[in-house]
Parts: C-alpha cells; structure tokens; sequence
C-alpha cells in the first residue's frame, strides 16, 4: 500500500537528521561519501530511526548530486553514492518502512548564482539514479528558492507518478528567503503535482506551527513538518538547542492539530 493511501487514515511519522549523527561519529567529510566507504553506519542510523517509531526513511543522498559533491572532488561518483544510498535503506528497511529518495536544493540562504540550466542537469542525474534503484516516493528538502523547487518539481512529477513531497524552508514566520509567502509557495506547489507539501530545516517547531496558523490547509495535498531544533543559542562559549523530546512531542501534537499529517525532524534534533 502506497503511503499516501496510510495518510488518508493515519499520521506517519518520518525519520531524523543523518548528517548530524554522522558528524556525531566523528564524520567530517562528504557525509554522501560514506554511503560507499562507511556503509554500516549509514545503516545503523537508518535501524534507529526505524526502532524509534519511523513509518519513513530518507536515503542519504541530501547533497549527492554533481554540484555539491564536485566540491569534494566526487561529481564523478553520483550515479554509484546515490546507487549505494537506495540499498543500504532498503536494506535497512526490510518490510517495516517506506523508503524516500531525498534530493536537497543547491541555492541557499544567501543569494546565489548558479545557474537554473546547471540545476536542471544536476537534479536529473540524482533524479534518475534514485528512481532507478526504486524509492517509494521523493523528499525535496530544504529549497529556499521558489524558482528552483518550482523546476525541480517540475521535471521530477513529469518523470514518475510515485509520490513527491515538496518542502521549503523559511526566512521568517510565512516568508520564504525570496520573499514569497508560504501561502503562494504551497499554492503553486500543489499546481504542480506535489502530493505532499512542507516545511523543513531552519526554524523550530514554534516558528513553524505559527506560519502554519497564518494559511489555510492544502486542499489537493497532504502537509508535512520536519522542524529543526530551532536557532542555536549561546551561552558559556558554546552554542547549544533548548529543544528536548518534552517539547518536541507536544509541538507535534499542535501540528497533528493543524492537520499535519508527516512529521520528520531535521537537523541537531536527532
């Protein structure tokens, strides 16, 4: 069964930040690499989350396309690190999880200048990688610009019927970094065929639930929230997140209250 067909029933829940566990290991490279060279780690994070309670997982394949990992020397190695990525997670799930193909945005919080023609050739490299290996379904994650998810969700919807999640993340409470409201981003979102539409990544669950109160529930789609442990705080020379499980498992039944229907974590928070 299709796991949008559990969500018309159900809340599911989603799995948690790799990047941060990994680095938790001691991991200070290309944490894609590992799904080569350390594959029993990325397996052992993926176990975790599924003990813990995820209905879904995330392949390791954040930054795994030829953009990001050229900074390592790797643009070389997508096809084998997104190959590699699908099998540990299915190995890692068995029967007991979906699997989600994940794919994050290259432009970030400041402006940037890559080009959308070098996006476009990036994302369906990675894209084609993951479908051919056989995902249940697509996370695009952490897309602070409009143009580059719209694109992206674009090509990816005109290349699969699987389900695809489409997640921004925001500048401030409703507003994404090139200023368009959560609202309008959802809209268009929706337009295109994303079966799930979300926020992920910068802001904390407070941050979120309040952008969530200032919009009306998607009516072609599921909503989804994978917060972080909000803005890091610092004191005694170090900085550190005040979320713990306490508030995090009531910050989830607010977002159950709202009509959000997959709730993942993301970043320092696992």
């Amino acid at each position: 069964m299709s796991f949008l067909k559990r969500l018309e029933n159900k809340i599911l829940i989603a799995d948690g930040a790799i990047g941060t566990l990994l680095h938790s290991y001691g991991a200070g490279t290309c944490f894609e690499e590992l799904n080569i060279s350390h594959p029993e780690d990325i397996i052992r994070i993926h176990k975790a989350y599924i003990n813990a309670g995820a209905d879904l997982i995330q392949t390791n394949t954040y930054a795994a396309n030829y953009i990001k990992l050229e900074r390592y020397g790797l643009e070389d190695q997508v096809k084998e690190i997104n190959s590699a990525a699908v099998k540990l997670a299915r190995q890692a799930a068995g029967t007991d999880a979906y699997v989600l193909g994940t794919i994050g945005g290259n432009r970030g919080i400041r402006p940037s200048a890559i080009p959308i023609e070098e996006i476009k050739r990036s994302f369906r490299e990675q894209l084609y990688c993951l479908l051919l290996e056989g995902v249940d379904g697509l996370l695009l994650e952490t897309f602070y610009d409009m143009e580059e998810i719209e694109t992206v969700l674009e090509i990816a919807r005109k290349e699969t019927d699987l389900p695809i999640i489409a997640q921004v993340s925001l500048q401030e409470i409703g507003i994404m970094q090139d200023q368009t409201p959560l609202q309008e981003a959802f809209n268009r979102l929706e337009d295109l065929g994303a079966d799930i539409v979300g926020l992920n990544c910068r802001l904390g669950p407070h941050h979120m639930i309040s952008s969530f109160e200032q919009i009306e529930l998607p009516s072609r789609a599921f909503l989804s929230a994978y917060p972080n442990a909000g803005l890091p705080a610092y004191t005694d020379g170090k900085f550190h997140y005040e979320g713990n499980p306490e508030y995090f498992g009531k910050s989830a039944r607010s977002f159950r209250d709202q009509g959000v229907r997959l709730i993942g974590l993301l970043r320092n928070d696992a």
